[in-house]
């Protein structure tokens, strides 16, 4: 026999998916998955939310999927780029120590090599900050917080409303659901009781 809850969970999942087109008609299509989860009798409420549950909890390990990926992908590019530049210096001093300067290809027009450069370039080293900003070395910043404090209030209000105002806007936030995820798993023989 079929596990109802995977029956349903692959084609809510591909629906659920198809919203970001963000298009009335996949919104529609998941509407719909749902709906039918919703309305088979066979499924105990649990089975229903287990059902509708799964296919979050799948988005929620293909996306920790793709963020392990990435920071593994960031390590390997870190990676190249260092080898790459000590790749670069590596054959320059190569070519200077025949005496080459320059290297001319075929598949590229040349290899040219540099020798090494030291430049002085200033930077600066602050031993007391306090002292600084006490001898008038610092920028003064509007402080929205202040002026949004002070057009809410009564008796501050006179002092900015030539200068600022408060505009109202509308946030919509959707309709939406959490998934309150089970710390330690239900065993299969306490899922089977639950249904």
């Amino acid at each position: 026999m079929k596990n109802l809850i995977t029956q349903y969970t692959p084609q809510l999942e591909l629906d659920l998916i198809a919203l970001h087109t963000g298009n009335d008609q996949a919104k529609k299509w998941f509407y719909q998955s749902v709906i039918n989860i919703l309305e088979t009798p066979k499924l105990s409420s649990f089975s229903k939310c287990d059902a509708i549950s799964e296919a979050f909890i799948s988005l929620d390990s293909k996306l920790d999927y793709i963020k392990e990926q990435q920071r593994l992908l960031a390590n390997l590019k870190k990676q190249i780029e260092i080898a790459k530049e000590l790749a670069k210096e590596e054959v320059s001093k190569a070519l200077l120590s025949f005496g080459i300067t320059k290297l001319e290809g075929l598949k590229v027009s040349s290899i040219s090599a540099t020798k090494e450069t030291i430049k002085s370039v200033a930077k600066l080293e602050i031993y007391n900050e306090d002292a600084l900003l006490k001898a008038g070395y610092f920028k003064v910043e509007l402080d929205r917080e202040a002026v949004e404090d002070a057009i809410l209030s009564t008796d501050k209000k006179e002092e900015v409303q030539d200068y600022a105002d408060m505009k109202i806007e509308k946030v919509v936030k959707g309709a939406t659901i959490r998934l309150n995820k089970r710390k330690n798993g239900l065993a299969s023989d306490e899922l089977s009781l639950a249904a």
